[in-house]
């Protein structure tokens, strides 16, 4: 079972059942990811932030609105995929500059994609009785198959969702208003889509 989790300056470690501390070091920090420490998340935040940062910001170039929340993703992607991670094959800066990088391409075609549809909506002439009462057919069909989706959540992970998904607060708002810290919401994120994947298979794809 683990301990308390404690912060020392300038340390992060954790304390064993014996009442010894383990400090999370570059040695250990993506064993101690794959077994759910959130401390060693937040270790790996501190140590290769600043690179997500760079390679984030070179890919999504003046896009600067988007690249606090790419940089979320990243380390999103890293709790929940450090298991595909393999040691032999690449350096671990190198590994996460990838996901950086998959993540920033990402955000860009979400980007293009949000430009395109703003513009094709804006030179629409009025549209049809009928064809809005089809658009808002599904998206009442949509709301109601999320709906279903969150109400299989537990409160707190349903809230989370709610904020982030449908709220569209950004990750520093919601550790703010809910004093959790990232590693912690990225937890709960990562439960949350595990138990939907599972209720609602063939809906959410492993990416998502």
């Amino acid at each position: 079972m683990w301990r308390r989790q404690t912060i020392l300056p300038d340390l992060v470690c954790i304390l064993e059942p014996e009442g010894e501390f383990m400090k999370i070091t570059e040695q250990n920090f993506i064993k101690e990811i794959s077994l759910g420490n959130e401390k060693a998340l937040e270790y790996c935040m501190l140590h290769y932030g600043g690179l997500v940062r760079s390679v984030i910001h070179r890919h999504i170039g003046s896009l600067t609105q988007y690249e606090e929340d790419c940089i979320n993703e990243v380390f999103f992607a890293v709790w929940e995929n450090i298991a595909s991670y393999r040691p032999e094959k690449n350096p671990f800066a190198n590994w996460i500059a990838g996901v950086a990088r998959l993540k920033a391409l990402d955000c860009l075609r979400r980007y293009s994609h949000h430009l395109m549809e703003h513009s094709w909506e804006e030179n629409l002439p009025a549209t049809a009785a009928q064809e809005d009462t089809a658009l808002q057919a599904i998206e009442e069909e949509i709301s109601r198959e999320t709906q279903q989706m969150l109400d299989c959540l537990k409160p707190q992970d349903k809230d989370l969702f709610l904020r982030l998904y449908v709220e569209e607060q950004d990750m520093e708002e919601i550790s703010r208003d809910t004093g959790m810290s990232r590693p912690m919401i990225y937890n709960h994120l990562s439960r949350g889509k595990r138990k939907i994947r599972k209720l609602f298979p063939g809906r959410v794809q492993k990416g998502d």
